[in-house]
């Protein structure tokens, strides 16, 4: 029965990890099995490589490709080679593939608690038959934590609500930890990781060194937008700035910002983050937002130098709005109403539509001229920047898929789930895990040693 128990232990935890994206699990064993078998070489030659001594039985001769079937896979190892007068082939190779159950109960337990020597040496052992040297546990060791350091921190409540990581972390290590638990933890290191943030922009002020930028991309886009997230007290929106490029390969680069703040201090943070990607070093810069008064002022205040584009979702979905209310919700009449005025719009005949609006307005009473004043004075304020068949004849982007993609993937995909309702400290904390993961920060999140702060 206590076999039968830790099998299935195993199966649950190897279906955890592949499902929580734990892509490099053969590559951890690949890495452990050649890492005892070049142990037990220098072993059987009497030196380690390039070590001259007297105890020297032969030397190091490259190494042969080997191609060996796990429940992982199948895994090519490199078979250490030997030359002299020593007989050797590694039995650590024929150790670890009879141990497959013992060698992935260790990687799952240095995934989820960290690499130590300890763990590391008593694997080693056990497939060398050998003792070990501190040396060469300390070498295997920083292999494993670079290794396993990229998937170890996912369980941090970064994709997932505090109760379906805390049943993630008893599957996986058997041990409870409360929802409650992994909250106050979340709310620490969240804690932290904003304090990073909030300590760049201070350091600006204090210092006023721009940060250098990390690259000089022909083309800039800052694109800013928000979202509501359920809070104790009410409704708040979190802001969302995302800065993008293309690199030299054509890929696509996305950075992003995420605040609970007001439009001010969100704008520093999103001017910071636009400077270390080549704000002010690219050729052309384009802000696209939907045309919110905090998005004009942060814009006039930052990014003057960049072409403003109202996206055209936005700019699009108050003409069918006002169609809406003139001939109502699904009609024939709403779309070739519609259909026109966008015509105008994506051709820039902005004076011409705004013309037209007009004739319009005084032929109507009550919520239908007041649904065409609001789209004439929204057309006018951001008329300058709905100048669409400029911006395409230029080949800027237009839309707001980026930003609207963001204010899903940040702040949606973890703070608006069914249900959840925040506190300010829990809802800021898991925003600022996000933008660091996102981000590629989490290893300088880490380094910062945020659980004992």
């Amino acid at each position: 029965m206590a076999h039968r128990n830790n099998d299935n232990k195993l199966d649950a935890v190897m279906e955890m990890l592949i499902e929580n994206g734990f892509e490099s699990f053969a590559d951890v064993l690949r890495i452990l099995l050649n890492e005892a078998m070049k142990i037990e070489r220098d072993q059987a030659l009497g030196a380690q490589l390039y070590e001259r001594t007297q105890e020297r039985r032969g030397y190091a001769n490259g190494y042969k490709p080997k191609t060996v079937g796990t429940r992982v896979g199948k895994l090519c190892v490199d078979v250490p080679q030997v030359r002299g007068d020593v007989d050797f082939y590694p039995s650590a190779l024929e150790k670890g593939c009879r141990s497959e159950r013992a060698l992935k109960l260790a990687i799952a337990e240095m995934y989820v608690k960290g690499v130590s020597t300890r763990r590391v040496t008593d694997v080693l052992e056990k497939m060398c038959g050998l003792d070990i040297s501190s040396t060469q546990v300390s070498r295997v060791a920083g292999i494993l934590d670079e290794q396993l350091s990229k998937w170890r921190d996912r369980l941090l409540a970064v994709d997932d609500s505090f109760e379906q990581s805390s049943r993630k972390i008893e599957v996986i290590t058997g041990q409870k930890v409360s929802d409650n638990t992994i909250e106050r933890v979340v709310c620490q290191v969240g804690s932290v990781a904003q304090g990073q943030q909030n300590q760049q922009l201070q350091r600006f002020f204090e210092d006023k060194q721009i940060p250098q930028s990390q690259t000089k991309p022909e083309r800039l886009y800052v694109a800013v937008d928000g979202t509501t997230v359920h809070e104790t007290d009410g409704w708040h929106e979190g802001k969302i700035g995302v800065v993008y490029f293309e690199d030299e390969r054509k890929q696509r680069k996305s950075f992003y910002v995420g605040r609970f703040d007001n439009s001010e201090t969100f704008g520093w943070h999103l001017w910071l983050e636009a400077c270390k990607y080549g704000y002010l070093e690219a050729k052309e810069v384009v802000y696209l937002g939907d045309g919110a008064p905090w998005i004009r002022t942060e814009h006039n205040r930052h990014f003057g130098r960049a072409t403003f584009i109202i996206d055209w979702y936005h700019a699009s979905e108050y003409i069918w709005d006002c169609g809406k209310k003139l001939f109502g919700e699904g009609t024939k009449a709403t779309e070739k109403w519609v259909k026109k005025r966008l015509d105008l719009l994506w051709d820039g005949w902005t004076k011409k539509l705004l013309d037209n609006l007009k004739e319009q307005c005084k032929k109507y009473r009550g919520a239908k001229r007041k649904s065409l004043a609001t789209l004439i004075r929204y057309v006018s304020t951001n008329e300058d920047q709905m100048r669409y068949d400029v911006f395409r004849a230029n080949g800027y982007d237009i839309g707001s898929s980026a930003v609207e993609e963001a204010c899903k993937n940040v702040i949606g995909k973890r703070l608006k789930q069914s249900g959840m309702i925040w506190t300010r400290l829990g809802s800021s904390s898991v925003l600022a895990l996000r933008v660091s993961w996102l981000n590629d920060e989490w290893e300088q999140l880490w380094q910062k040693k945020p659980l004992a702060a």
